[in-house]
C-alpha cells in the first residue's frame, strides 16, 4: 500500500525563521498549544495511512479478474503491483480484442455537506461518491470497472476527528466489496493551508477534506458503446437516483450561504444551518446509487473479466453528471437524433427543495436550468431497441435495489433537440434549443 504523505510547506520569512530551531518547525494549535510539524502533520497522516492500507488489503480479492502482488506486505508505503488473471491476459494476447481503460473523477464539493453533518454514520457512506463518479464513467463506454486508486486530502487529522476518517475508510471498504472492485493503492495528504469548506469552523472535531480517484478497467471490442448505432424510435430507460448525486453541489452551497444571517461567526452559521435546514442537509448526504453491477451484468460482463452474450442490447449509455440531461444525454446522440423525454420521474425531494429555496435569490433556478444543474431524477440513461430490453433492464436493476423506468424515446432531429416534459416547479415542456434562441 503506497499511502504517501504529502506535507504542507511553511514559507517562513527570515525573521520568523531565525526564531525557529533548525530541525523543528513549530505550529500553534487552536488552543494556543505549540505543536511540532511531526506531531501535527506526519504522525496523524501515518496513522490514517496505516488504517487506509488495511482497507486496501481487505479489497484485494474483490474482483476475480485481478491478481494483486504486494512487494512489501508489511509496509504500508510498500509497492503494490497488479496483473490481470490468466484468462484475461490470454484474451489480450490472442487477438487484441480485450483492452485496458481508465477514468478519473472525484466527489466534488459533496464532502462539505458530510463535514456539516459530522457524524460517523454519514461519513461511512462518503466512499460511494468517488466510486460512482469513476466506475460509471468506465461503464458508460461499455467497460468493466475493476481497480481503484484514490487520493484523500485532509485539512487536519486530530484525536477529535479521527473516528470520522476511520468511519469514512471503513465504509469505503464496504462499498468496494459491494461494487466488486479492488483498491490497489492511494494517498492520504494533510494540507492545512490548502483544504477548506464553506462550513469549516476551524474546530479540531471537524473533518474537512476533498476526495478523488481513478478507475482502471477492461473493455472488449464487442462491448464498446459509443452511441453511433442510436437511431430515432429507440427506448430511453432511466436509472433513478434518490439523492443529488455529485452534480449541483455549488448550487446547494450557494443556497446555504445565502440563507445565513449576516455578520455571524462560522460556528454560529453551522448551528443555524443544522437547526433550520437539518432535514435538507441530511438529504444532501444521501449516498449516490450504484449502477455498475447492474449495467455490466446486463451488458454481458462476467466478474472474472470474461464476456458473454448480453441480457439486453444496450446501444448508448449516458452518466448524468455535470451538465445534466441537456449536456450528458445530448452528447451521446449521433447527428440527426434527438429525444422526447415525456415520462421523466419526479425529481427527488432534495432537488425540489433546492429549487424552492432558490426562488427570490441570486441563484434562482428555473426548470430548464434544473435539468442542466442536476440529474433531474435519473443518474444514468440507457438506450435500447425494444420493449423486451426495457423489461429486462428493469428486472435486473431490481435485483440490485435500483429502479429503472422508461423515460422517453429517441426522435429524428437535425439539431439533436431534446424535449423534456418537466416534473420540476413549472411543469412545462422544455427544449434543449431554448437557450440558443
Amino acid at each position: 500500500m503506497l499511502f504517501y504523505l504529502i506535507l504542507d510547506k511553511l514559507k517562513l520569512n527570515k525573521k520568523e525563521a531565525s526564531r525557529q530551531t533548525p530541525r523543528r518547525a513549530l505550529f500553534k494549535t487552536q488552543k494556543g498549544r505549540m505543536s511540532s510539524y511531526k506531531d501535527e502533520i506526519i504522525t496523524p497522516g501515518d496513522r490514517l495511512s496505516r488504517f487506509a492500507h488495511e482497507i486496501c488489503v481487505g479489497s484485494y480479492r474483490n474482483c476475480p479478474a485481478v491478481r494483486i502482488i504486494p512487494r512489501q506486505p508489511g509496509n504500508f508505503r510498500g509497492q503494490v503491483d497488479f496483473n490481470w488473471e490468466r484468462n484475461v491476459l490470454q484474451t489480450m494476447l490472442d487477438d487484441d480484442s480485450m483492452t485496458q481503460t481508465a477514468q478519473n473523477d472525484g466527489a466534488g464539493g459533496k464532502p462539505q455537506f458530510f463535514t456539516l453533518v459530522g457524524t460517523d454514520e454519514v461519513f461511512y457512506n462518503l466512499g460511494w461518491e468517488i466510486l460512482e463518479m469513476c466506475l460509471e464513467d468506465v461503464v458508460r463506454g461499455g467497460g468493466y470497472p475493476a481497480v481503484m486508486l484514490n487520493e484523500a486530502n485532509f485539512k487536519r487529522i486530530t484525536e477529535g476527528n479521527y473516528h470520522l476518517a476511520e468511519a469514512m475508510f471503513r465504509g469505503y471498504g464496504e462499498a468496494l466489496a459491494q461494487a466488486h472492485v479492488v483498491n490497489l493503492t492511494g494517498e492520504v495528504a494533510i494540507m492545512k493551508f490548502s483544504i477548506t469548506a464553506f462550513c469549516d469552523t476551524g474546530d479540531d472535531d471537524q473533518l474537512v477534506l476533498t476526495w478523488g480517484g481513478s478507475c482502471l478497467g477492461l473493455n472488449h471490442k464487442d462491448k464498446v458503446i459509443d452511441g453511433s448505432l442510436i437511431e430515432p424510435g429507440m427506448y430511453l430507460v432511466g436509472l433513478l437516483e434518490n439523492g443529488y448525486r455529485c452534480n449541483g453541489g455549488t448550487f446547494f452551497t450557494n443556497l446555504l450561504m445565502h440563507s445565513c444571517p449576516a455578520n455571524i461567526s462560522r460556528s454560529d452559521a453551522v448551528k443555524f444551518w443544522r437547526n433550520r435546514f437539518g432535514g435538507f442537509i441530511g438529504r444532501l448526504v444521501v449516498p449516490s446509487k450504484n449502477y455498475s453491477n447492474t449495467v455490466t451484468r446486463i451488458h454481458g460482463w462476467n466478474q472474472d473479466g470474461t464476456v458473454s452474450q448480453s441480457l439486453a442490447k444496450i446501444l448508448g449509455i449516458s452518466h448524468i453528471t455535470g451538465g445534466g440531461i441537456w449536456g450528458k444525454l445530448g452528447e451521446i446522440f449521433p447527428p440527426g437524433v434527438g429525444a422526447n423525454l415525456d415520462t421523466m420521474p419526479h425529481p427527488p425531494q432534495v432537488l425540489l427543495e433546492g429549487q424552492d429555496m432558490s426562488m427570490g435569490t441570486p441563484f434562482q433556478m428555473d426548470d430548464w436550468t434544473a435539468y442542466e444543474t442536476t440529474h433531474g431524477g435519473v443518474g444514468m440513461v440507457l438506450v435500447c431497441r425494444d420493449q423486451e430490453a426495457v423489461e429486462t433492464i428493469a428486472r435486473e436493476a431490481r435485483k440490485d435495489g435500483v429502479s429503472a423506468v422508461l423515460i422517453g424515446r429517441t426522435t429524428k432531429s437535425d439539431c439533436r433537440e431534446i424535449i423534456i416534459e418537466s416534473r420540476f416547479r413549472e411543469g412545462r415542456s422544455l427544449s434543449s434549443e431554448e437557450k440558443k434562441r
